[in-house]
């Protein structure tokens, strides 16, 4: 589905487009100019589906070179280790997370209890993968012609990073995660490291920004105004409100 002059979204689960495996997050893919990246990975259960839906518009997943994950949790970078298996891309994450995605630390990401509640199939395994690019809060990596420049954002895992993409005469747009949705959204978990308190700061950052475009991690995208969702989430935490959550 190709939802602007370089981003698609290729994969949805059932809190979003419902299109590829239930469990999946929203999976973008940018045309750098230079190939294509990946913006988070799904579960892995649909590499094959994600494939296909490039396909449709002449792309082939052999094109990645990157894949940016915005957290660990597996809906959203369970997929990597396979798609840098067909590929070769280079996985660019948080840096702070990277020891927990190389040793596939499933307790980290609260997976066990995950399925255990239903959300994954009782033999869905998290794969290793290696960190090819770290970055630190505010570094930039240049991809082609687009610039992604990392926000460590923790709240819904103490690990979520947001990416502000940038480049010539396109848009500005906020690459979310689960940090902010469609409406003001978040979503809530009770997991170890879920914080109200941190992600209503990571909030009041992020509402200075001003992207044209909003990519969540689940629900629809924000083709046009996206600060007004951010905003919204952050009136609701400073009048010591929750803001709806997704799940």
């Amino acid at each position: 589905m190709r939802i602007s002059r370089d981003i698609y979204l290729i994969g949805s689960g059932k809190l979003g487009f419902d299109w590829t495996h239930p469990a999946d997050c929203n999976v973008y893919a940018v045309d750098t100019g230079e190939g294509l990246t990946l913006i988070d990975s799904g579960t892995g259960l649909s590499v094959d589906g994600l494939a296909g839906h490039l396909e449709e518009h002449q792309l082939s997943i052999t094109a990645v070179t990157h894949i940016l994950l915005t957290h660990l949790h597996a809906d959203h970078s369970g997929g990597a280790a396979e798609i840098v298996r067909r590929t070769g891309a280079q996985v660019v994450l948080l840096d702070e997370a990277a020891s927990i995605l190389e040793a596939g630390d499933e307790n980290a990401i609260d997976l066990p209890r995950a399925r255990l509640a239903g959300f994954y199939p009782p033999d869905y395994s998290w794969t290793p993968c290696k960190a090819d690019i770290r970055l630190r809060d505010g570094e930039a990596l240049a991809i082609g012609r687009y610039t992604f420049t990392a926000m460590h954002t923790p709240g819904h895992s103490r690990y979520d990073t947001c990416y502000v993409m940038e480049a010539a005469d396109r848009p500005n747009v906020l690459i979310s995660g689960d940090t902010v949705m469609y409406g003001g959204k978040i979503s809530m978990l009770s997991t170890h490291d879920f914080s109200v308190a941190d992600l209503a700061s990571s909030m009041e950052r992020l509402s200075a920004l001003e992207p044209e475009m909003l990519l969540p991690g689940h629900g629809q995208p924000a083709l046009s105004r996206a600060t007004e969702h951010i905003r919204t989430a952050s009136r609701i935490f400073g009048t010591l409100g929750i803001p709806p959550t997704i799940s």
